[in-house]
């Protein structure tokens, strides 16, 4: 066990009070998905485009290890986003019934693409709030809703906000406006933790044929 159950139940009758006690739900959060040699979570993101006035729904599983991230849906079509730790892969498959070439591009890791990879951000390396400044906090049974804004501009979310499970420990929800006033919804409807890396899931060997091109 990573840290006590009373401990955490005690920290998050403190945080709807301080966002200097939310810190500490923050580092203990952090730590449970850092020290897990593989998280796999499975995930529903509903994205509104402020332009069109619609939104897309994507069904898929999550990665996180060691700081790497892979993220895979299978609607409304195949991708792929992946990041290996220097490179960042987004990966469009085209559709079954017309065919075509894979669409691969190819970025290293910096201000424009550090966003695609939010998640990984969250729930990597740091504790939250040391990318993040809590602006609020509210406190319902065992959900913890917190807003928050990034403290610097590499992290091109206008604000976020994160629902945390206080028995699970674990973060359910994940909301937030890009720079362009999209909103974006994540549900993590299923977190598993392991304690077995798989180093194959964060390789990626562009496929034959593919159209690639390079940011």
């Amino acid at each position: 066990m990573l840290y006590a159950g009373s401990s955490f139940g005690a920290q998050s009758k403190m945080a709807k009070k301080s966002p200097d006690a939310a810190s500490i739900i923050f580092k203990a959060l952090s730590n449970k998905y850092r020290n897990s040699k593989l998280v796999k979570i499975e995930t529903e993101k509903k994205v509104t485009s402020e332009l069109l006035g619609k939104t897309t729904n994507y069904q898929g599983v999550l990665y996180l290890s060691e700081g790497k991230f892979r993220w895979e849906n299978e609607t409304p079509d195949q991708s792929l986003l992946l990041f290996d730790g220097q490179t960042v892969w987004n990966v469009q498959y085209p559709p079954k019934d017309l065919g075509g070439p894979v669409q691969v591009a190819k970025a290293k890791l910096d201000k424009n693409t550090k966003s695609q990879i939010l998640i990984s951000i969250l729930l990597g390396k740091e504790p939250i709030d040391k990318n993040f400044k809590v602006i609020h906090i509210k406190n319902e049974k065992e959900i913890l809703s917190v807003e928050l804004l990034p403290l610097n501009g590499d992290i091109r979310v206008k604000g976020l906000t994160l629902e945390i499970d206080l028995k699970a420990k674990e973060i359910k929800n994940i909301s937030y406006k890009d720079d362009v006033d999209n909103t974006t919804h994540i549900e993590m409807r299923k977190t598993e933790f392991f304690s077995r890396e798989n180093k194959n899931l964060f390789k990626y060997k562009i496929p034959k044929d593919a159209q690639v091109t390079n940011l």
